[in-house]
């Protein structure tokens, strides 16, 4: 479903087509073959300076690195888990902007998808293009488990904090009455929900905004959340809560909705193949991962 060129196919066409339009003025004013090629000569060599000044102008700092470089240290190249080789009927066809969805993120005792547990859940909820300040999804977990230091110290959740927690079970089975059919959103999400889906398979189709800026911003090496953050003047409030993380990811979301319009991906089935195109490149990327 996906339609697009990227910047540098763009300015390569131009300067091919701007050629052989000066191919043809020259013709006109220049008859004999040997003189069409001494003034074709230089006028070419002024046109690639040009395209090469512009492009230098418009493309970021270390383009060609950033055009194949991604960012270094993905939490999962495991992309399962967002099933996006899974087609929903019933809204491959419908615009984003049209959607409702639940941006969630978690905070875990670690990275790793296989062992680690989940002490925190927050979910916002998007609903007309809006996010919904009011009746989102906060709650602590009980991991039955001494949180590590080096968590701690990240998210600031110690062990007195989940006392009187709720456990994981308790704590999914409200969030996925909270999500309903919503579209999930996340930044790293297929980490969070191949954590999830030890506990409890989340059936809900879902959307990642680092992969959806991998492909709007292919020339961009960072797409973390704060880099994104920064790109669109987004306050970061909150960090490393998981309701406060949620709450940037569903703004930085809703601003890259444009871009991904830019891109071609307008409709959901598009920001799917998107996403499956960015999965692939990071794999490619970090393939022992």
């Amino acid at each position: 479903m996906l339609r697009r060129l990227n910047l540098p196919w763009i300015f390569v066409l131009a300067a091919f087509v701007t050629m052989i339009l000066a191919a043809g003025g020259v013709w006109q004013l220049a008859r004999p073959a040997d003189d069409m090629l001494e003034a074709l000569g230089p006028m070419w060599i002024g046109i690639a300076a040009v395209f090469w000044v512009l492009w230098r102008q418009v493309a970021p700092h270390g383009a060609a690195k950033a055009a194949a470089d991604l960012p270094p240290a993905p939490l999962t190249t495991d992309f399962e888990p967002l099933r996006l080789d899974r087609r929903y009927a019933h809204l491959a066809r419908l615009s984003l902007g049209a959607l409702d969805y639940v941006v969630v993120d978690t905070e875990t005792t670690g990275l790793d998808t296989d062992r680690d547990d989940i002490v925190q859940i927050g979910a916002v909820r998007i609903v007309g293009g809006e996010v919904q300040t009011a009746g989102s999804f906060e709650r602590l977990v009980n991991p039955g488990r001494p949180i590590p230091q080096a968590a701690t110290r990240f998210h600031g959740i110690t062990d007195d904090n989940l006392a009187d927690a709720a456990g994981i079970d308790e704590v999914l089975t409200a969030f996925t009455a909270f999500a309903g059919d919503a579209v999930l959103v996340g930044h790293n999400i297929a980490f969070d929900l191949a954590i999830m889906n030890r506990t409890h398979r989340i059936e809900s189709p879902a959307l990642d905004t680092m992969l959806l800026s991998i492909g709007a911003f292919p020339l961009r090496r960072d797409h973390t959340l704060d880099a994104l953050a920064e790109h669109f003047e987004e306050p970061a409030r909150n960090r490393h809560t998981a309701l406060g993380d949620a709450d940037l990811t569903a703004r930085l979301f809703l601003r890259l909705l444009p871009e991904l319009d830019r891109a071609g991906a307008c409709l959901f089935g598009d920001a799917q193949d998107l996403c499956a195109d960015s999965a692939d490149r990071i794999r490619s990327m970090h393939p022992g991962r």
